[in-house]
């Protein structure tokens, strides 16, 4: 009997009693120090619970969907040779503080065997960090190395406020781990998969877009214009413009109206310098457009967009984006935008938070259009509103700025007449 031990519950935080999840053992297994015994949630996380011994479970005392607290057991265990070892360690080091024969104090033997247990998880983990499988998991998808992480739980346990703090400190000071994992995703134990190779232009986009969003401090506006009366303008020249074969969308009022909103407020067509800590403001008006295409995210230039008509926007428009998808767009025709516009069109949504596109400080985002009916004293018409997202680099931009940049894009959209003249 004095191999069995009981395994107790020894970390709940505050909290009088937390529930059992899942129990990941039964009877027979055999389980390593630091393997999850059972999965408990509180009111504020899900964490597995490790075991501090090595051994075969003899007995199950939880049950999923139970409540524990602490002290309460949630194994019985029957322990390995490692294990006893560290529990004959323990008596050594508290017969070793008794020199005069007396009994030692409830508080050194708990103190000991603490300290004991801690060094023998250690051992047993060699250089992984002491912390659950879940904030683990949760450090690996964030790509921190959990040797890096300081741990402020209980016994320098690593919980997941320690990894958000350690990505926190790494943006402020530049210094963002984007190491690879070390090890290659494996779901084969879980069924079949299928691998596919992604393209160079995907690979590209992807850092691209990870250095952005670590880099930046994003921040997205939401709003949304009435584009009732310009729906009703774009139909008739739209027809007008049929025999030109040239398709008129909504999407060549915004970028028309997005030149205006650039004029009126300058900081958004600039690039922050980071190397001179200066912002160089742009006095032309150039605006890229991001292409979905089979091979991967294209952003196209249009060029001095304030010295073209709608109908010469509407043909370079549609003449980019099939080079976009033909993959014959040069370098240059993908520089030098003022701002870039990320249009979902009619794919749906009503709103989402667009990754600027370095070195410029803002990106609007388009969703679909949303058609409501609008009852009034006479009749009943439809009110046709365009979802606006507008994320901003708040290095440069400040909430006030993207509130006022985003009242006026939409009184512009709002009002015919001023995209005319």
């Amino acid at each position: 009997m004095d191999d069995i031990k009981n395994i107790t519950i020894t970390d709940i935080a505050e909290f009088d009693s937390v529930d059992v999840v899942e129990v990941l053992v039964k009877a027979g297994d055999e389980v390593a120090i630091d393997q999850p015994l059972v999965t408990v949630e509180s009111e504020k996380a899900m964490m597995d619970y490790p075991s501090p011994l090595a051994g075969v479970v003899e007995k199950v005392i939880v049950q999923d969907g139970g409540k524990v607290k602490e002290g309460d057991t949630l194994i019985t265990l029957k322990l390995t040779k490692d294990s006893k070892s560290v529990v004959t360690q323990d008596k050594q080091v508290i017969e070793s503080l008794d020199d005069s024969k007396s009994e030692p104090s409830q508080s050194k033997i708990s103190q000991v065997s603490k300290t004991a247990t801690l060094k023998n998880e250690h051992t047993a983990r060699g250089s992984i960090a002491y912390t659950s499988p879940g904030t683990h998991k949760y450090a690996r998808e964030l790509g921190v190395d959990i040797e890096d992480v300081q741990g402020t739980g209980r016994n320098d346990r690593i919980v997941q406020d320690d990894i958000k703090q350690h990505v926190r400190e790494s943006l402020s000071s530049g210094s963002v781990d984007n190491k690879k994992p070390n090890k290659a995703l494996d779901f084969s134990t879980y069924g079949d998969t299928t691998v596919k190779e992604l393209s160079k232009i995907q690979k590209l986009t992807a850092d691209n877009m990870l250095n952005a969003w670590q880099s930046i401090p994003h921040v997205t506006h939401f709003d949304q214009a009435d584009v009732t009366q310009l729906e009703l303008h774009r139909k008739q020249l739209a027809n007008d413009l049929k025999e030109k074969k040239i398709k008129l969308t909504p999407l060549v009022f915004v970028i028309k109206a997005l030149v205006a909103a650039l004029k009126k407020f300058p900081q958004f067509n600039s690039s922050l310098d980071t190397v001179t800590e200066q912002l160089i403001v742009k006095d032309f008006f150039h605006i890229g457009i991001a292409v979905d295409t089979p091979h991967g995210l294209f952003v196209p230039v249009l060029r001095d967009v304030d010295k073209k008509s709608l109908e010469q926007v509407a043909q370079e428009l549609v003449e980019v984006s099939e080079l976009a998808k033909q993959r014959k767009l040069t370098p240059k025709q993908m520089g030098g935008a003022s701002m870039t516009i990320s249009s979902l069109g009619i794919l749906g949504g009503q709103a989402f938070t667009p990754i600027i596109n370095p070195p410029e400080v803002a990106i609007l985002g388009l969703t679909k259009m949303v058609v409501k009916e609008k009852i009034s004293a006479s009749k009943a018409e439809q009110q046709k509103l365009l979802p606006l997202s507008l994320s901003y680099d708040h290095r440069v931009i400040n909430g006030a700025d993207a509130a006022r940049f985003c009242a006026y894009l939409k009184e512009v959209l709002e009002d015919v007449w001023k995209l005319i003249l």
